[in-house]
């Protein structure tokens, strides 16, 4: 904006130079040729823009137009970065405090560690590291309800528990 207001203040102070320059030339036969050139000058001035790569607005918008694409194909790049990741990482935590949750029925089970694997978004299989008393039917029935797959695709794993011995 500030390089149109630069342009347009050049050509008005030629426009203003010329008409000066006009008035104080009286009746002469050179006065044709003062005129004939300074309007040469302002018509230079008018259409300079057009022939300078550095200050066409159309230049300063490819400008802008160029780096905005950088920034939004970094952008992309970070995303498709972030897409590759293991979807596990996101929903495991979520997958095991609804294990948790669905084990707290039963005082004597404890849920230790809950690893899923997905495909598309959609989980394929879900095991389930346990300690304790778990019915583990009566878990794997209410978690596969709850998480929209078969009752096969959840797999419970019981830790052992150890005994301690004189």
């Amino acid at each position: 904006m500030q390089s149109i207001f630069d342009w347009l203040s050049s050509v008005l102070a030629l426009l203003l130079c010329a008409a000066v320059i006009d008035m104080l030339i009286t009746d002469s036969p050179m006065r044709k040729y003062v005129r004939l050139t300074a309007g040469l000058v302002i018509m230079a001035a008018l259409i300079k823009p057009l022939f300078s790569p550095d200050w066409s607005p159309v230049f300063e918008q490819d400008q802008d137009l160029n780096a905005f694409q950088a920034v939004t194909d970094q952008h992309i790049d970070q995303l498709s970065d972030l897409s590759e990741l293991d979807s596990a990482t996101y929903m495991d935590p979520q997958l095991q405090s609804d294990a948790t949750a669905v084990a707290s029925a039963f005082p004597a089970c404890e849920v230790m560690d809950v690893q899923s694997e997905a495909a598309a978004d959609q989980l394929t299989h879900v095991r389930i590291l346990a300690r304790g008393q778990c019915p583990e039917s009566s878990i794997q029935q209410t978690l596969s309800e709850k998480w929209n797959i078969e009752p096969h695709q959840v797999n419970m794993v019981m830790e052992k528990e150890e005994k301690g011995g004189g």
